[in-house]
């Protein structure tokens, strides 16, 4: 590398002390400032470590999971994005669960990357599933139901799936229904979602109320290639689109 850059490099030096009841750890850290690589010594050797990793790393992105029939992009209230996480953590839900799931709930944030149209890669979907996100199953009673889909108009709307929202510009709740019926404060819905927001993250407060709390093994991005190899080899495209499962009113 002709050229001088700074790469902020964690070092951390680990001592541990053993006696026989217990164990010392100690963890330092700090920032170096590393330029002109070309220069230093072992260049050839660090730079030999990059590439070789770089070479594994692309060999576990490349491989074709499937393809998209059309570009999933991520925008609110509802997106194609957001609308096929939220309907393949549903699939993908009821398939790991022995309970009936009835609503599926990912937040957007949580959405990092859009999918072109064309071939999908792993590495596609580790871009726009990249935190280690758990499925969760919990229950909600309908007083809760509402609650939360409060919380989800004011956020002016997240990836849902099972339940259709009216919201106002001002992120006020109109109306919601689950499978087109209106919610009834004493039922109980099975809900599937994040570990992550079962405690209540990203101002989905309510979910932290659930009951029956069930946090399985399985990773979102996991769930996500699943479905897509499942779709795939059933001879189907990925394609989702706006279908007004949240709908905004004046």
């Amino acid at each position: 590398m002709k050229h001088s850059y700074r790469a902020i490099v964690l070092l951390a030096i680990i001592a541990v002390a053993c006696t026989p009841k217990e164990q010392t750890l100690k963890i330092q850290a700090g920032n170096i400032k590393v330029t002109n690589i070309s220069k230093k010594e072992g260049a050839n050797e660090v730079r030999a470590i990059l590439e070789r990793n770089k070479a594994y790393i692309d060999s576990i992105k490349s491989p074709v999971l499937g393809e998209a029939a059309v570009a999933l992009e991520k925008y609110i209230p509802e997106s194609p994005l957001m609308n096929f996480a939220a309907d393949a953590l549903m699939e993908m839900a009821q398939t790991h669960s022995c309970q009936k799931v009835d609503i599926a709930i990912t937040n957007k944030g949580g959405l990092r990357s859009n999918i072109a149209a064309g071939a999908i890669t792993f590495g596609d979907v580790y871009n726009v599933f990249t935190f280690e996100n758990r499925l969760a199953f919990l229950t909600l009673e309908g007083e809760q139901l509402m609650q939360l889909c409060k919380e989800i108009a004011a956020a002016g709307g997240e990836a849902i799936s099972g339940i259709r929202l009216v919201i106002t510009k001002k992120g006020e709740l109109i109306d919601a229904t689950v499978c087109g019926q209106a919610i009834e404060p004493k039922a109980k819905y099975r809900i599937a979602t994040l570990d992550y927001l079962s405690q209540g993250n990203d101002n989905l407060t309510t979910l932290a109320q659930g009951s029956d709390l069930v946090v399985t093994n399985h990773l979102l991005r996991d769930l996500m290639v699943e479905y897509i190899k499942k779709q795939t080899a059933n001879g189907k495209k990925i394609s989702a689109a706006c279908d007004g499962r949240i709908t905004i009113k004046e």
